[in-house]
């Protein structure tokens, strides 16, 4: 194209030459061919500069465009995070959180709700990102048990230890040497008695762990009680002969107990609450904190104690 300009104005040019030569004016005729050279070489150069800066702008143009391609493909990718956890009420806090974490570029794959003994393994083998079914007394035990190291993103729930009875409504009402009954496990009946202790009935020893929890732990009895320690699942079958009685509320809930109506239990600043746990390698993903910072937000709290009659709290953070 920027040739055949360069010709047309030659030819023209060069026409205009000629017609004057032809009035006998030889040396004009001469100068009147070089102009048409130099007019035809100057239209060649700017038709040439013409066409480079086109082309310029159209690579800028490109690369324009495939910066902004490359800036929001960056912008949309979606971070999936693999996870174990248990049925209710994990899984269900978890999936009321989906649209809010969404909105962060962050998706779930809980790649299990059933509990097996191969979900330590999965998280210390790094097959998943988090696990949401222990507390921090069960993530210290697996610690030691394994040989691992394992940490505490944060707390997001309770399914607090509480105290029910079929005769009184509120614990003012127990009568003194009150008979009351409590799980004889460990791990159980260190949170009942460390209930009772909050409530003021007992003061127990310091040294008291959730290993070695008894009666004989106690070293000062606050208000007058009598405590029986008894198989947890003989306890509910058993409820009328005691004035009150501790059970997990799961067990409650089993036995189509009013989880709302206990005279005391767990507060929500429980060390049993249940947490985010992960391994070293997790420990600093910003996608997890972001997890755990909107599992704590306030809306996810009140789906909590919206959702589970009191059985399920939210945790204190």
């Amino acid at each position: 194209m920027k040739r055949k300009l360069a010709v047309m104005l030659m030819t023209a040019v060069t026409a205009s030459a000629l017609l004057t030569g032809c009035g006998g004016q030889g040396d004009t005729a001469a100068n009147g061919t070089d102009n048409a050279a130099d007019a035809a070489d100057t239209a060649t150069e700017g038709a040439d500069t013409a066409g480079d800066a086109t082309a310029a702008d159209n690579t800028e143009a490109a690369d324009a465009g495939s910066d902004a391609d490359a800036d929001k493909d960056s912008a949309g990718e979606t971070v999936v995070l693999k996870a174990v956890c248990d049925l209710t009420p994990h899984s269900e806090i978890l999936n009321a959180a989906a649209d809010l974490l969404a909105a962060e570029g962050i998706e779930l794959d809980i790649v299990s709700t059933t509990w097996d003994a191969t979900w330590n393994d999965m998280l210390i083998d790094g097959e998943i990102d988090f696990a949401y079914f222990m507390h921090v007394p069960a993530m210290e035990s697996i610690e030691e048990e394994m040989g691992a190291t394992l940490y505490s993103m944060g707390g997001i729930h309770v399914e607090p230890y509480a105290c029910f009875s079929d005769k009184y409504a509120a614990k003012e009402e127990l009568p003194e040497n009150a008979v009351i009954a409590i799980p004889n496990d460990s791990s159980n009946e260190y949170r009942a008695l460390k209930v009772l202790e909050t409530e003021g009935f007992i003061k127990l020893n310091p040294d008291m762990t959730a290993i070695d929890a008894s009666i004989q732990k106690i070293d000062e009895y606050l208000i007058p009680i009598e405590i029986i320690e008894m198989d947890q699942a003989n306890i509910i079958p058993s409820a009328a002969d005691f004035d009150a009685y501790f059970v997990n509320v799961n067990r409650a809930l089993e036995a189509n107990i009013d989880t709302t109506s206990y005279l005391m239990r767990e507060g929500e600043d429980s060390e049993y609450a249940n947490i985010i746990t992960v391994t070293e390698a997790n420990k600093d993903n910003e996608a997890i904190k972001k997890l755990v910072e909107i599992l704590q937000s306030d809306e996810i709290k009140q789906f909590i104690t919206d959702n589970f009659n009191g059985a399920v709290i939210p945790a204190k953070n």
